[in-house]
């Protein structure tokens, strides 16, 4: 297997995605919805069409350059991934990162993610013998060389532990903020309604608290997604604002509410579906300050504002490219280093 074959075969998954006469495919998502109710036909086709976009030859090329691969690993080595399935996909880049380093993929499929990732699988398999002798897909993770495990802060403990002799990438919960000016227009509120609400607010990359300049108004923001009511069509996300809407009357929590999204103030990242957090700031040495303390829960910062800090375009933060890695941890270095 050379790098052009190897980009090719990437490509040809991308395009398989979007393939309007895919019938494996097409049963692939039926089954998908049917294991996980949260993977509606909307959430699936935002992450096919994701992954199209990302998996382009040029962009496969590309990534291949920046992370200097030019020849598979002398020696493959067995590296286990634990996937996640909290959005459709979520497996396939340390996937593909383990296998454009020439190693073998030990997989642990997630029970909420089986069929497209299976079909992905698949696919690839197909494309080429070669990969196919790199994908396994297991029941339990034994003899591996490696672990590459996203979880919960619960399970992170336990893979910590127990793969704790082995060099390790583990991930646990991690959300991302958005910082607003004050002068975003309206299209660019609404963008920032996608950040939140696309696969309902369940991804790391999903935003789930706002900084406002102290002088701007929590409404500012609120004005600017009514258009993104229809997450309350899906049952589950109906259920979730429901039940965090009556448990803030309980309790008598002060919060804003605009009918299918609650509005709180709050200095913790992380906020549940149905809710967001907000916060104000006053100038970017604040805003360092709060990164700084909360780096292990966030994954990504969305603004338009011009910081010192990386951050990215608003609207963007559920297209990620293939060298934005989880949680900041490069993870082609990685599987290079084992």
């Amino acid at each position: 297997m050379n790098y052009a074959q190897l980009s090719t075969a990437f490509a040809r998954l991308g395009k398989s995605f979007i393939d309007p006469n895919n019938a494996k495919l097409d049963m692939a998502k039926r089954k998908a919805a049917a294991e996980n109710s949260w993977f509606d036909e909307k959430s699936i086709n935002h992450a096919l069409a994701t992954w199209n976009e990302t998996l382009q030859e040029n962009t496969i090329h590309a990534w291949f350059e920046a992370e200097q691969l030019q020849t598979p690993v002398a020696e493959a080595k067995k590296i286990g991934i634990v996937m996640a399935g909290n959005i459709p996909l979520v497996g396939l880049h340390d996937l593909l990162s383990v296998l454009a380093c020439g190693h073998q993929a030990h997989v642990k499929l997630s029970s909420d993610d089986t069929a497209l990732m299976t079909y992905a699988i698949e696919e690839l398999s197909h494309f080429d013998n070669w990969l196919a002798e790199r994908i396994h897909v297991v029941d339990k993770l034994k003899g591996i060389d490696a672990l590459i495990a996203t979880g919960s802060n619960n399970t992170a403990r336990y893979f910590d532990y127990y793969f704790r002799d082995i060099p390790h990438i583990i991930r646990k919960n991690r959300n991302s903020i958005a910082i607003l000016t004050g002068d975003e227009s309206a299209e660019e509120l609404f963008e920032l309604g996608k950040d939140i609400f696309t696969y309902y607010g369940l991804g790391c990359r999903n935003v789930t608290q706002i900084l406002l300049p102290k002088e701007v108004s929590p409404s500012f923001f609120y004005d600017g997604i009514p258009d993104h009511y229809e997450v309350l069509n899906h049952n589950k996300y109906a259920n979730n604002y429901t039940y965090h809407r009556a448990l803030f009357l309980l309790n008598q929590q002060e919060h804003l509410d605009n009918n299918f999204l609650l509005l709180k103030k709050e200095e913790k990242v992380y906020a549940p579906v149905g809710c967001v957090n907000y916060g104000f700031y006053e100038g970017e040495d604040e805003l360092k300050r709060h990164l700084e303390e909360n780096a292990e829960n966030i994954q990504t910062v969305v603004s338009k504002g011009k910081f010192s800090f990386p951050t990215t375009a608003i609207g963007q933060a559920q297209k990620p490219s293939l060298n934005d890695y989880a949680d900041g941890v490069n993870t082609v270095s990685f599987c290079k280093s084992i």
